[in-house]
């Protein structure tokens, strides 16, 4: 045809390599090659359909997310946490201060004053509840000192959560008020330093200074060594 566009005779070198891989391929003479063909067919249209699905369960996961987001939103605005419009309350920001432990649980048992009456020993063995995760099934004797501000922890958290209500106490297990274990107590006193921050954020000082001088009464002896060999 006289054609000498080099650009065609590239296209025409490409179809003489596709066809000479084509026929040179053990499949191009195999009888079966139909069978298959048909059965590469299925596979991409199965593969096709995989894709689809992982694409509208993303979706589904996403309208999922969002449905648990507008929940949360909900409790928080009904709780005091936020605003109709979502803007952080007060209630809000003493929660962000907070992280070592239940925030929501935390801040409530704060502005309900819970912790306006007790000492800062009954304070510290209180939180000691939301830093214990050991498997205990056998629960410790308590005096009453210890064991009236556990009961009003409970009833908060009865009272102000939508969640699985057994499964929810469980959690906040009393052990640590009469049984000290090292590798909580730093987690504890991690929760104390959240709560005076949290309790400088609403301008309680009192409060501020009774979980300071917790953090002093737990931080003594071989627990809060740099090294137990010292």
């Amino acid at each position: 045809m006289g054609i000498k566009d080099p650009g065609l005779k590239k296209v025409i070198q490409k179809v003489e390599a596709f066809e000479h891989r084509m026929y040179s391929h053990p499949l191009h003479s195999d009888p079966n090659l139909e069978s298959a063909y048909s059965l590469c067919e299925k596979k991409a249209l199965i593969a096709a359909e995989v894709r689809a699905a992982k694409q509208e369960l993303k979706r589904a996961r996403t309208v999922l997310q969002m449905d648990k987001l507008k929940c949360r939103k909900r409790v928080l605005r009904r709780l005091g946490f936020a605003g109709p419009s979502d803007v952080i309350e007060m209630k809000g920001r003493v929660a962000c201060e907070i992280s070592s432990g239940d925030e929501l649980l935390l801040t409530e048992m704060i502005f309900n004053g819970l912790f306006n009456d007790l000492t800062p020993e009954q304070a510290t063995s209180l939180l000691s509840c939301f830093v214990f995760q050991e498997n205990a099934s056998e629960m410790p004797k308590l005096t009453e000192q210890l064991a009236g501000p556990l009961r009003q922890m409970q009833v908060s958290a009865d009272a102000k959560l939508e969640v699985d209500e057994e499964t929810y106490l469980n959690q906040f297990k009393p052990h640590l008020m009469d049984v000290v274990i090292i590798r909580c107590m730093r987690r504890l006193e991690e929760v104390l330093r959240q709560m005076c921050s949290a309790a400088k954020a609403i301008g309680n000082t009192e409060l501020e200074n009774k979980f300071a001088e917790g953090i002093t009464k737990i931080k003594r002896d071989i627990v809060f060594a740099a090294s137990l060999y010292l």
